[in-house]
């Protein structure tokens, strides 16, 4: 006959066989408060511990709750886990799952922040992974200051270069002796600086490895903290997300930032695309990195996210996270918000009423662009349409989100909350190349918009896709012209009923060995790979490209960029009939077919291990090329401002060309000084602004006086534009420690 005890036995017997090597004078068998008869299971140090019969822990949250109250203390675990005997003395054990619960008090209140539950054929590791949960507990001493700090610019900077302080010889020695796929990502990165800042200055900006490296960490603290703030306030000030980071290192890092799930709970699976910088969350590097990613936790556990952040917040963490001397060589200037709103004020005004306001200050601009916002509203039925065509960490359209809001306030629109924030998203927009500007730009949006998206509480009931897009803006003039270039990018267009998209594999990183194999799989699934020759430094160099059709039915049907946004994730993710599902409407045979290719093509890049990068890049050109179609009221902006000579030889060339096509070239005397701005202007103007729209972007003042500006003046002078306003700020000098001369024009396109 066998003898057995009561069930909440063998769990205490577990609880205390876990803490059998742990500070045992610091585990207390039973906490008591005498004089009122209160006690609780066990304690250690600020840890209250509740355990519960397996199978029962329903039973004992109420009680722990008010042993955490009673004892003040922070943390509290409730437990149903019992030693593997269980199974075999008792009776009739509980097979379901079991497990223990992490309870943390934040503002008052007590909200569950880890779980972790085990089958009961796992009982044999439980006990590892309990003991050395606590133990990462007990050596967190800001438990007792969790949720403490306020999420100020000064605060955030603090832990961001800390992070970036403590881990970069780490992530140095990695990126040196990493092996090749860790090289991939480097190299990608470095073509994309080159254009993006020009060759010249990527090779004299000190050490590219460094810069890699501090922009991984930044960029990985970033998405992390986009991701608990937005927790924070959907899930009522919970921190699971940086505590499962702590406790679980580099797993909960790949399943959370690789596999997409960070935010699945809350109805966003579409924040963060693939980049240069996700080789650290790359489950084949991610293992190496845990103490990385268990720091990266601590730093955002210490924060109040309940408290809300500033107005456009990165924009300073970032200028204070890159050194001002990098930035410098980099040409990296934000625009300052009171210059942003004055802009944005100016234009509102020459769209709504004609012309230019007769004061070129006012106390209050975001109150007088409200005003014009609400009637243009009356006037249209509609929001103006927005796009900063280079847009940065997003400041224009940050200015421009906080005035809708105010605008929706003030006014009492009687528009639906998240019918308003889908309009928001259908209307305003954003271009850069550089991924740290998107991510930055995507994050700042959603911070401006979530809580319209908020009626059911914990969860946002639409999904939002941020209209953020990370593409080159040239690559809009190289789509219409439809000619063989590369582009370090895709190149997108459309011919009878489809849009081609071709992809040069040579920006998937793929060297020469396994190009051959590559090509193999795709043929087996009845695609192939172009060849093609193009002139790199003076001598011919083949390139590869993929093509891929997709039928302009979904285009055609879909009503807006968010839904073909979600039309092409559904494709991704289901298939053809989410597809159908998206745009409410049944596809031909063959125009399932052309998809399902489609599909099948991306899945065999993404098995064969291309997926670091491309994979967003398809997305988001496919999308730019839709928006194209749409043009907008409002073209605002800071464009880049890069000499031809700084950048590489095959870019100079296309830059060249693009300038020449739209007949904006500088005369033969001058094309030396051509500038990035001048192509980047009138495609802007071309290709993204409306009739009517007003498009201001700051450039250099050497455009609009010098001879390699004048077949731009010309350009925005010809109808249908009309230059309304320039302003020249060479006196005012807005950017910090910049010796620029910048100016702004605004033109009125009819």
């Amino acid at each position: 006959m066998s003898v057995y005890q009561a069930p909440e036995i063998y769990v205490k017997q577990f609880i205390e066989e876990a803490m059998r090597d742990i500070a045992e004078e610091q585990f207390y068998e039973e906490m008591k408060i005498s004089h009122l008869r209160i006690k609780a299971d066990y304690g250690v140090e600020n840890i209250v511990i509740e355990a519960e019969a397996p199978c029962e822990r329903d039973r004992g949250r109420q009680q722990l709750v008010n042993y955490m109250e009673k004892f003040s203390r922070n943390l509290g675990i409730l437990i149903d886990i019992p030693v593997e005997r269980y199974y075999s003395e008792y009776p009739s054990p509980c097979r379901d799952k079991v497990g223990f619960e992490l309870y943390v008090r934040i503002n008052g209140r007590y909200d569950v922040v880890y779980k972790k539950e085990f089958e009961f054929s796992e009982i044999g590791r439980a006990l590892g992974e309990f003991r050395q949960f606590i133990e990462l507990l007990r050596g967190l001493p800001l438990m007792k200051e969790i949720g403490k700090l306020k999420p100020t610019p000064e605060n955030l900077i603090t832990e961001v270069n800390r992070l970036i302080d403590s881990h970069t010889k780490e992530l140095l020695k990695y990126l040196s002796g990493g092996g090749e796929r860790i090289k991939t990502y480097f190299n990608e990165w470095k073509d994309i600086m080159s254009i993006i800042y020009g060759k010249e200055v990527i090779t004299n900006v000190g050490s590219l490895e460094k810069l890699f490296i501090k922009l991984t960490v930044y960029v990985a603290w970033l998405k992390v903290f986009g991701a608990t703030l937005l927790e924070a306030v959907l899930g009522g000030g919970k921190y699971t997300l940086p505590l499962r980071l702590y406790i679980d290192g580099h797993k909960a890092t790949v399943e959370l930032f690789w596999d997409r799930k960070v935010l699945a709970k809350f109805n966003i699976n579409y924040l963060f695309e693939r980049d240069e910088y996700d080789w650290i969350f790359d489950p084949a590097i991610a293992d190496k990195l845990d103490n990385f990613f268990k720091e990266l936790g601590r730093s955002l556990l210490i924060f109040d996210w309940s408290q809300g952040v500033e107005l456009d917040l990165l924009k300073r963490v970032y200028q204070n996270v890159v050194p001002r001397e990098v930035r410098r060589q980099l040409g990296e200037f934000y625009t300052p918000d009171w210059i942003a709103q004055l802009i944005l004020w100016r234009a509102l005004h020459i769209l709504v009423k004609g012309s230019p306001p007769t004061d070129n200050i006012v106390e209050d601009p975001v109150k007088e662009i409200v005003e014009l916002i609400d009637e243009f509203y009356k006037r249209n039925n509609r929001i103006p349409r927005f796009i900063d065509p280079t847009c940065g960490s997003y400041t224009f359209g940050v200015q421009y989100l906080n005035a809708l809001l105010r605008w929706y306030v003030e006014k009492k629109v009687p528009l639906n909350p998240v019918k308003f924030a889908e309009e928001i998203m259908r209307s305003v927009m954003g271009i850069d190349l550089n991924p740290v500007a998107v991510i930055t730009a995507r994050i700042n949006y959603l911070l401006q918009i979530y809580r319209l998206l908020m009626l059911y509480g914990q969860y946002l009931v639409a999904q939002p896709i941020i209209p953020i897009f990370r593409v080159d803006l040239l690559s809009l003039h190289i789509s219409e012209s439809w000619k063989e270039k590369t582009l370090y990018a895709f190149i997108v267009g459309s011919m009878g009923d489809s849009i081609y998209l071709k992809i040069p594999l040579e920006i998937l990183g793929i060297s020469d060995e396994e190009l051959e194999k590559l090509f193999e799989k795709l043929r087996k699934h009845g695609l192939y790979v172009l060849e093609r020759s193009v002139s790199e430094n003076g001598s011919e160099k083949k390139i590869h490209i993929l093509q891929l059709e997709i039928p302009s039915i979904i285009y055609r049907r879909a009503r807006d960029v968010i839904t073909l946004a979600r039309a092409f994730i559904a494709l991704l993710e289901t298939g053809v009939k989410g597809v159908e599902n998206e745009l409410g409407t049944s596809l031909s045979q063959e125009e399932k077919e052309k998809l399902e290719t489609f599909r099948e093509t991306i899945h065999v890049l993404e098995k064969s291990g291309y997926d670091s990068l491309w994979h967003s890049l398809v997305f988001n050109y496919l999308l730019v090329h839709y928006i194209t179609k749409e043009k907008f009221d409002l073209v605002l902006g800071n464009l880049p401002w890069v000499s031809i000579s700084k950048y590489p030889k095959s870019y100079a060339t296309i830059l060249k060309s693009i300038a020449k096509e739209l007949g904006v070239a500088p005369p033969s005397q001058a094309q030396k000084k051509l500038d990035i701005s001048i192509p980047l202007f009138a495609i802007s103007l071309k290709y993204l602004a409306g009739s009517p729209s007003v498009t201001a972007l700051m450039i250099t003042c050497g455009i609009l006086k010098g001879l390699h500006g004048s077949g731009w003046r010309e350009y925005i002078s010809k109808p249908p534009h009309v230059v309304v306003d320039v302003w020249d700020l060479e006196e005012v000098q807005p950017f910090e420690d910049a010796q620029n001369q910048p100016g702004i024009v605004f033109v009125l396109k009819r």
